[in-house]
């Protein structure tokens, strides 16, 4: 009822503009003397957008200012560049807020790893511990190379950080669980003497003198010595620290919805928040696919819930990721002749034994009851084996509009390309995945396979709907920014970070950026059934806006790397502005 009043609030305020009809109530804010691309395919431009009660009630041209009253706020974007809110389709924001806490992954100097400590100290009660870490992830592979540089491998040495972390115990690991290290009060909590550590299926690394370094090697052993001494999870005032640090990223690079894949600890948060005002962006929550008959008991489907956080589609698993080498192929690993990356089983039941079929019959019943289903895949096997599961779901539930969100689609088999339209996918796809993960795509799976990876020009082409997100914060093996700029310049380019390589890796799958801003914005809405709320700059939909500093249609591709956020607005209110750095 409120998109409907607010529709016919938009239409009448373009009314004044022309007819002098009855002048309803003032707008809260006019953002005018901008280059406004909306998104929608019947008014594409505009150069002004006017926002009452957390709605768009016009767009156009700078006639729009007519409709300002005394109470109006009116913000001149002195030619800015205004898209549609970003929408992030996918993010683990729990884990995105502990790696923004910290992380290792990029550090690659003693000095660098002690500053680190050292900040992450200042912010922490006493007693409670850091983890994380994953350092050593671009050693092999540099950032922003396309394969074949290195850097000088770094391991943390923990004796620089004993007298920072004594009331704070440490544990941490490399990007590969191949080392993990401990400092004093750790290795104390697991009950072991930090002079002479001793235990099952660990190695202790000692320096030349003997002594006890803190690095330890034994992936099982180490897990089993610290399995019931880690906390589960961070204290309540932790969390929530982390979340708004979190948010307050999410709000500088622009973006106003993000699809999640948390726990429940981290939607009780987003709900405090909401109750307290302090949301900032809005929250498409996927459960775990096995948590299906939990939601259909409660009564959640697709479009449960609010405009602030919606529920009604679940995330399953098929196969690994392409950074440990887990996806799963046909054929093997060309670096690894015995790895097929099958060692993931596809659902187990209760007691965790492998059940055969078990993973399509789940899926077979949360589609039944009314909820979407979302599932990742990365090897050619796991998204053909997917394609068959879904002909399978319209075979036995009817063809119905489910908007099945093929997760990831990196590497597809040349065959099923064309299974993708008459099947109705939407590819949820990262493409800053792309600029990443050319440094080992090559070397682990061969040119001929690689031509299907990433391949967004040739899904599109095939009838699939394409949606952009992030993956933020990345997996052990990467680190993926939640900055949309990143995944626009892969997308368009398909260079990494730094224009490597100079002509775009398979450049007859770049985009154009018109479609690469669809898949961010009126793409995304639509797969979440979204469509009639957000992901257009229109009367009636929610004022979610993003103002950008240039026009990305006037600059070069490189340059989109250089782009910043201006202004974020949510439900009509400005978030961030780039000025005060808020």
């Amino acid at each position: 009822m409120r998109r409907s009043h607010a529709f016919i609030a938009g239409l009448c305020w373009l009314s004044v503009l022309f007819t002098g009809c009855a002048r309803p109530e003032a707008p809260d804010l006019i953002l005018h003397h901008g280059v406004v691309w909306t998104g929608d395919a019947d008014h594409p431009r505009a150069q002004a957008v006017a926002v009452r009660d957390g709605r768009i009630v016009a767009v156009g041209d700078e006639a729009v200012l007519a409709m300002a009253g005394p109470g109006t706020r009116v913000l001149d974007l002195e030619g800015a560049f205004v898209v549609p809110g970003f929408y992030d389709t996918h993010v683990h924001f729990a884990a995105a807020a502990r790696f923004l806490e910290f992380n290792l992954m990029r550090t690659a100097t003693q000095a660098a790893f002690v500053e680190r400590v050292a900040d992450v100290v200042g912010r922490l009660e006493e007693g409670e511990w850091i983890l994380g870490g994953y350092w050593g992830a671009y050693d092999a592979w540099a950032e922003g190379s396309t394969g074949g540089t290195r850097r000088e491998p770094f391991q943390p040495d923990l004796r620089g950080i004993e007298a920072l972390t004594a009331a704070h115990p440490l544990f941490i690991q490399k990007f590969d669980q191949s080392a993990f290290a401990a400092n004093t009060a750790a290795l104390r909590a697991a009950g072991l003497d930090p002079e002479h550590p001793v235990a099952p299926g660990v190695t202790f690394v000692r320096d030349a003198d003997g002594r006890p370094t803190g690095i330890m090697t034994g992936r099982d052993g180490v897990e089993a010595l610290f399995k019931d001494v880690v906390p589960a999870t961070f204290t309540h005032a932790r969390r929530l620290s982390q979340t708004r640090h979190a948010l307050s990223v999410i709000r500088r690079y622009g973006v106003t919805s993000i699809s999640d894949m948390s726990d429940d600890g981290q939607l009780a948060l987003y709900r405090e928040l909401l109750r307290d005002g302090a949301l900032t962006v809005r929250v498409h929550f996927r459960y775990p696919l096995d948590r299906w008959p939990e939601l259909a008991e409660q009564g959640i489907r697709v479009g449960s819930g609010d405009s602030w956080i919606r529920f009604g589609a679940l995330k399953g698993h098929i196969d690994g990721i392409m950074g440990t080498s887990t996806a799963r192929f046909f054929q093997a690993y060309q670096n690894d002749p015995t790895n097929y990356g099958r060692w993931r089983r596809l659902m187990v039941d209760e007691d965790g034994h492998f059940v055969e079929g078990q993973f399509l019959n789940y899926m077979l019943d949360a589609d039944r009851a009314g909820l979407q289903l979302s599932i990742h895949a990365i090897g050619d096997e796991a998204n053909s084996l997917l394609l068959d599961y879904l002909e399978e779901l319209n075979a036995r539930n009817g063809p119905r509009d489910r908007r099945f969100r093929l997760v990831h689609a990196q590497v597809i088999a040349p065959d099923d390309f064309a299974r993708l339209g008459p099947l109705g996918v939407i590819a949820e796809v990262q493409p800053f995945h792309l600029s990443d993960d050319m440094r080992w795509m090559e070397e682990r799976i061969g040119h001929e396979r690689s031509m299907g990876a990433y391949a967004f020009k040739r899904i599109q082409d095939n009838g699939a709907l394409l949606i952009f997100g992030s993956d933020w914060p990345g997996t052990s093996a990467a680190e993926y920014p939640i900055n949309p700029m990143l995944g626009l310049h892969a997308a368009v380019t398909r260079q990494t970070v730094t224009g490597q390589p100079p002509g775009g890796w398979f450049p007859q799958q770049r985009l154009s950026l018109e479609d690469a801003l669809r898949a961010y914005t009126v793409n995304a809405a639509y797969a979440a059934f979204e469509e009639d709320l957000k992901g257009m700059i229109k009367p009636g939909f929610l004022a979610d806006l993003t103002v950008l500093d240039r026009n990305l249609f006037e600059i070069s591709p490189a340059e989109i790397l250089n782009t910043r956020v201006r202004y974020t607005l949510v439900d009509g209110r400005v978030v961030y502005d780039a000025k005060t750095g808020t």
